[in-house]
């Protein structure tokens, strides 16, 4: 793994652009990563102690949206406000991923098939000064900094770092890896990247935590490039040592998030619950419910700092995932007429969850809970249920196309959710435009149309205050 400053990346990114001819994935609450910068980027408890914010000059308060396009290799980012183009900015090849930093300043372009990631300045960020704080609104731009793997895949973002998950690869022997890092890093203000790296190649996941690190393991002789261990480890200057290797087993081990308190990761036969107190952790399983049929397992999750509860995926049903009372229980959403699910995840406060699904069918979810009833001591009573468990029910399902349209070959909708307002962003493909939905009222409040068709879609600004972030893939 290599971290380098791009040679001539003002010139490449003008060349790519020539060429091209046109233009067009959870933060959780914990420590800050061993890797971070204080001065590089405003905790969640300074923001929220600040009330002298100048922001004046801040034309995108809403943020700004970085859309990658599946014909070229430019992503072009749009100013909210002024619902056009104001930067396009040539990658070194197409991304396969894109997530949004931290705290949302630098997009993250992941391009699997040449190994490398790439990493884009929104221009919208924080600064501290003294007593309180500037908001700052530059140009966006590209960064020096970037990753050179072999065959970079996942990618988790949290307040305890981002850590992009490389592969490795079976055929030409090269060793999978995971390199933690922050916008501090990226932004050049700090070359703290600590990394691990495996004695084996494998399709695995990590999430950082801090000065932890909790990742998968595989048996090198084992027959499957899976991974069905999960090991802690703990920073030493620029790299990870192994500390200790969960008694739980995790078979064909895929997807993970994690919360204020607890880690999780999806397996064959049901979820790896890691918990953390101090700097002591231990592990349970939750299994898969008696109502999973034959193959079915989860495969995805997404956590948020305010929730206890997870999401999580299995083909095309969304499950929610209780840590404490060990079960999965299933939400009351579908995909249509059994499509596949583009999006899913909570809000930026953790309010809402929102689904997507293959149709441009748009689900909100509201959360509630017994203390919320009118009659909730009765039915604590009757059926025994927790006062303060979250329960979540549809408030608003919208068609994003209309049933004549059809998708172009090749595409699907994108979702990025915004992180200073209760609102979300849907890439539509048909269209050539991005929707912005609010999340209360589930009304269409804002299009902006696009010159390109869009793939991907990242979210860039500065985050309300209170505002919790989740990133995981």
């Amino acid at each position: 793994m290599i971290f380098r400053a791009k040679v001539l990346a003002a010139a490449v990114s003008a060349i790519l652009l020539s060429a091209c001819g046109g233009m067009d994935h959870q933060v959780t609450k914990t420590e800050q990563a061993v890797s971070s910068d204080a001065s590089a980027t405003e905790t969640k408890e300074e923001a929220s102690e600040d009330t002298h914010d100048h922001d004046e000059a801040v034309k995108d308060v809403a943020g700004r949206l970085l859309v990658t396009s599946s014909d070229n290799n430019v992503v072009n980012i749009y100013s909210t406000a002024d619902q056009s183009l104001i930067e396009s900015v040539g990658l070194t090849s197409k991304p396969q991923y894109a997530y949004g930093s931290e705290n949302h300043r630098y997009a993250i372009l992941v391009q699997r098939n040449d190994g490398m990631v790439e990493f884009v300045d929104g221009g919208l960020y924080r600064e501290a000064h003294g007593d309180h704080y500037h908001n700052h609104e530059d140009a966006p731009s590209s960064v020096s900094f970037q990753l050179t793997s072999t065959k970079p895949t996942h990618v988790t973002v949290n307040e305890g770092g981002i850590a992009v998950f490389s592969d490795g690869d079976e055929d030409t022997q090269q060793n999978a890896s995971v390199a933690v890092f922050g916008e501090a890093q990226i932004g050049g203000l700090s070359d703290g990247v600590v990394e691990l790296e495996y004695n084996t190649h494998m399709h695995g996941a990590a999430q950082a935590r801090g000065e932890y690190l909790v990742s998968s393991l595989r048996d090198s002789d084992g027959a499957s490039n899976m991974p069905s261990q999960i090991a802690l480890y703990h920073a030493h200057d620029d790299h990870f040592d192994q500390e200790q290797v969960f008694d739980v087993t995790c078979p064909v081990l895929h997807g993970s998030a994690q919360n204020e308190h607890t880690i999780v990761f999806g397996c064959d036969d049901g979820v790896a619950v890691i918990t953390q107190q101090g700097g002591s952790f231990s592990a349970t399983k939750v299994a898969n419910p008696e109502s999973f049929t034959e193959g079915m397992r989860i495969g995805s999750l997404k956590g948020h700092h305010h929730s206890e509860q997870f999401i999580a995926s299995t083909r095309n049903q969304l499950f929610i995932l209780h840590p404490e009372e060990g079960e999965l229980e299933a939400l009351e959403w579908q995909s249509t007429n059994g499509l596949s699910l583009s999006y899913y995840g909570f809000s930026h406060d953790g309010e809402h969850i929102i689904a997507l699904d293959s149709a441009g069918k748009l689900s909100i979810f509201a959360g509630h809970t017994h203390e919320d009833d009118h009659e909730s001591e009765q039915a604590n009573e009757n059926e025994g249920e927790h006062e303060h468990e979250v329960h979540w029910e549809v408030t608003h399902e919208i068609a994003i196309k209309d049933a004549e349209t059809t998708m172009p070959e090749g595409h699907s909708f994108s979702l990025a959710v915004s992180h200073s307002e209760d609102a979300v962003f849907v890439g539509d493909p048909i269209e050539k435009q991005i929707k912005k939905y609010d999340l209360e009222s589930g009304e269409l409040v804002q299009t902006i149309e696009l010159d390109v068709v869009p793939d991907r879609l990242v979210w860039l600004g500065i985050a309300s205050s209170e505002e919790a972030h989740d990133h995981d893939h």
